[in-house]
């Protein structure tokens, strides 16, 4: 017989990030409020630099991040809320 290699992977996680349409190095975490009838998304940024999104550099320095809510389509029964810090590349290519 075969033998499967399987990794779990919380089927939350997987739906959540995949609902989202996000990938590495984005990151989700989830804070459900079943009373309030409200799902807030806390979306991270894992990584120290990234591309620029004028030029198109690779790897540029992040310089900071910018806090940022919106209101999504709801998730299921509840509403949805996303938060970002979004990240903000210092370009050496363009000076962006």
């Amino acid at each position: 017989m075969a033998a499967f290699l399987f990794r779990p992977v919380p089927m939350i996680e997987t739906l959540s990030t995949q609902a989202l349409g996000l990938v590495a190095p984005w990151q989700v975490d989830r804070d459900l409020t079943p009373e309030a009838g409200r799902i807030d998304f806390q979306v991270k940024f894992g990584a120290a630099s990234h591309a620029c999104p004028a030029c198109g550099a690779p790897a540029q320095p992040l310089h900071d991040r910018l806090a940022r809510s919106w209101r999504h389509l709801d998730f299921f029964e509840y509403e949805a809320r996303l938060h970002a810090e979004v990240p903000r590349v210092a370009c050496a290519g363009c000076g962006r």
